[in-house]
């Protein structure tokens, strides 16, 4: 009798005591083991043995793990091996540019052996899997076009796949054309909306909330009416707590007779990790990670896009522009950490007497940038006014009790009628130079461009 093939893993870390201790936990789980300390050695080792799965760090010589993960996936014969990151980099950019560089999961240093071995089994049995429904799937194509006229050896194949999905960390459906639960198959049961026994035989619109029951029933009809499988993400209360994401890809079943029902096969996968990311990033991408106002960037996007309503609706639309008088040496006296606190609390203070409507912005440093749509140079030099005084009332804790803040403000307006061709970076000049003005008449005052001050 053959022996059973061991599945290999190919460490790669620079650290010579990591490498000793896993390479001791996984030969003792039954696994044979390769080791490379750097990224470029850890592709020429992949390439010659074709691991089953590698323990990769990041932060490594010659090849960090990020660019040696990138070059895996990039090749046709690698791209198969999962790739797991082991690493000390914690954040969430960290673990972001993990998952886009083609890697499957992520572990956290220190490690604990018991879950390296857990996530190493998982990948493992997910890949075999992969392997064995790709197989099957081949197989199956074969089969078919052999045994059209064999319906014993047919219905043989259709139960084969069915345990390949029942093996799937999956939920898997059964719906007639109504949306009638026919089957539920559910390895983990906490994800489901109600327990399976409660929903057998109902329909859809009595257990699902009701937007996302519009938008399964939609999706089944289209896949009877059209025949093609429908992919739709959802979020749902599930039985484990809290709300869900997942994806459902809806296909026709199986052809009904004359006088049947057509039925549909929907497969749910929780995704609600990968949204959490794309959430994540989309918040980096948008946001300051200080204060939490818009990054300059976004800034810009959202008023050019303003812009662009305000011309077409021919209204009023203008900017402010802040900057902390005097802020270097708030800094020097009381430390960056007292001048974050600063920017903090102004950020919160604006967002709190800003209307829903109002946009605001980190501009750079200790500068701020505030669009105010519908609003004209004059009342925009009256908000800013009010705003500066809040802020002169703010009690920031510095290490020798509180201490007050000042702003200089430059107000700047656009009318269509008198600029035609005014663009959002001809706005912000002028609101930059009403600013300088600002400063130069002493600090802690407004000053509106259209004021010949700030010619």
């Amino acid at each position: 009798m053959a022996e059973e093939k061991r599945d290999t893993i190919l460490v790669v870390d620079d650290a010579p005591e990591n490498v000793i201790l896993l390479t001791r936990i996984l030969k003792n789980a039954g696994y044979g083991v390769a080791t490379a300390n750097h990224g470029g050695q850890a592709l020429e080792l992949a390439g010659q043995m074709l691991p089953d799965l590698a323990l990769m760090d990041i932060d490594m010589p010659v090849l960090d793990g990020y660019e040696a993960c990138r070059r895996l996936k990039a090749d046709e014969q690698t791209r198969g091996i999962p790739v797991i990151f082991i690493s000390a980099l914690d954040t969430v950019d960290d673990k972001v540019r993990a998952f886009q560089a083609g890697g499957v999961d992520y572990i956290s240093k220190p490690f604990y052996l018991e879950e390296v071995l857990a996530r190493v089994k998982a990948h493992l049995s997910i890949r075999h899997l992969n392997e064995q429904l790709q197989f099957a799937n081949h197989e199956l194509a074969m089969r078919v076009e052999e045994l059209t006229d064999s319906q014993e050896q047919l219905q043989e194949h259709e139960s084969k796949l069915m345990a390949f999905v029942n093996a799937l960390p999956n939920l898997s459906f059964v719906y007639d054309e109504d949306g009638r639960y026919l089957e539920i198959l559910a390895n983990e049961a906490s994800l489901l909306r109600l327990k399976a026994e409660d929903m057998l035989g109902r329909l859809i619109n009595d257990v699902m909330p009701v937007p996302e029951a519009k938008l399964m029933m939609d999706a089944i009809r289209r896949t009877i009416e059209t025949g093609q499988t429908q992919i739709i993400e959802y979020k749902i209360p599930v039985l484990a707590g809290g709300e869900r994401w997942f994806e459902g890809r809806i296909a026709i079943m199986e052809k009904a007779q004359k006088d049947e029902k057509k039925k549909v096969v929907f497969i749910a996968t929780d995704i609600s990790e990968r949204i959490k990311l794309y959430q994540e990033a989309h918040r980096l991408a948008t946001q300051d990670p200080l204060t939490g106002c818009f990054n300059r960037r976004h800034f810009l996007t959202v008023a050019a896009q303003e812009l662009q309503r305000t011309t077409r609706y021919g209204q009023h639309l203008s900017m402010l522009m802040l900057d902390i008088d005097h802020f270097k040496e708030f800094n020097d006296s009381f430390g960056h950490p007292t001048g974050d606190k600063a920017l903090t609390e102004l950020v919160r203070l604006c967002q709190t007497h800003l209307r829903t409507t109002d946009v605001l912005g980190r501009y750079g440093g200790e500068e701020f940038i505030i669009l105010l749509p519908e609003i004209d140079g004059e009342k925009a030099s009256q908000a800013g006014n009010r705003l500066r005084g809040e802020i002169s009332k703010l009690g920031i804790e510095t290490s020798v009790g509180k201490h007050s803040i000042t702003v200089s403000v430059g107000a700047a307006s656009f009318d269509r009628t008198r600029d035609p061709t005014l663009d959002i970076d001809a706005l912000i000049h002028r609101a930059d130079r009403a600013l300088y003005a600002a400063k130069s008449a002493g600090r802690n005052c407004v000053k509106l461009w259209a004021d010949e001050a700030t010619r």
